[in-house]
């Protein structure tokens, strides 16, 4: 079929479409690792926190069962929100194809662009979680990242928080705070560190400490005991901030409501095209449990 004015928008389509596709699915994605990634089935999802029962009690013969009971905490809400972003493509641009609006490059790369923006923009979202858990209040009117995590039947606190740089030590006591977290009864999870988690400043200090046969800055014979811990480098966490995870738990989520759509339509009263791509999705945390989080 031959390009014309009244059809040129219907014939790029499929082109660009390709196109933003082929770079949003060939880059690197990065917040599978950072978060649990699950399909929304409406537009907010809720994540009630109940209590927890304590540790059994000593019994005798013949007694009736030792009964108790749990309290309800908090409710940890994730919200779909809405990002598009589009471009027009005019007559004259295909007709004169000076920037390879006909492949789908386009002027400021088009289609492509749109992929790589996407790609970006939830890879930030989902890093900023974990950036931004020191100031943030979370659902549970405290930070993400805190010592005074309420319990909902203990008087005791959850304690996520850790102090420090990167070194052995702190990598060490990060290890031990996560070994000692609890549920809403006080009663140790079991959680385990899994996963050393940095920024690109960091990457090679999380290599030396993990990887190294002896204790990483120390000149002497002292072993390496730091074991069983992954360390991940990630794009879009900042600075010296660093964090552990026990991917077993359910902490960090990210779930889409739509997934990436790409498309366009003829603009009214002109014949040029609007190129777009949608999608919605909620980033968020419904638990501080298997992490653990340090400024630096």
């Amino acid at each position: 079929m031959k390009l014309t004015r009244s059809n040129f928008g219907e014939l790029l389509t499929p082109v660009h479409k390709k196109v933003f596709f082929n770079e949003y699915d060939g880059l690197e994605k990065q917040y599978p690792e950072l978060a649990k990634v699950y399909d929304m089935t409406k537009k907010d999802d809720t994540f009630p926190h109940m209590g927890a029962l304590g540790m059994w009690d000593e019994n005798t013969e013949g007694n009736t069962i030792n009964e108790t009971e749990f309290n309800q905490g908090p409710t940890a809400t994730l919200t779909a929100k809405r990002f598009d972003q589009g471009y027009s493509v005019t007559w004259e641009l295909v007709r004169d194809d000076l920037y390879n609006v006909m492949k789908g490059l386009g002027k400021n790369g088009n289609a492509a662009g749109l992929g790589y923006g996407l790609n970006t923009r939830v890879e930030v979202d989902v890093a900023n979680v974990y950036n931004n858990g020191f100031t943030n209040t979370g659902y549970d009117g405290v930070a993400l990242f805190s010592d005074t995590h309420p319990l909902a039947d203990s008087s005791s606190f959850g304690d996520n928080l850790l102090t420090g740089a990167l070194n052995p030590e702190n990598l060490k006591a990060g290890k031990s705070l996560m070994r000692a977290q609890v549920n809403q009864a006080g009663l140790k999870i079991q959680a385990r560190a899994k996963d050393l988690i940095v920024g690109p400043d960091l990457e090679f200090t999380a290599l030396e400490i993990t990887q190294s046969d002896k204790q990483a800055y120390e000149q002497s014979n002292t072993k390496n005991v730091i074991e069983g811990i992954t360390p991940k480098v990630f794009d879009y966490i900042n600075g010296s901030k660093w964090f552990l995870r026990d991917p077993r738990f359910d902490n960090v989520m990210m779930g889409w409501r739509d997934k990436p759509i790409f498309d366009s339509y003829q603009m009214p009263k002109t014949v040029d095209w609007f190129y777009y791509g949608y999608s919605r999705y909620a980033v968020g945390y419904v638990h501080w449990a298997g992490l653990v989080g340090s400024q630096g």
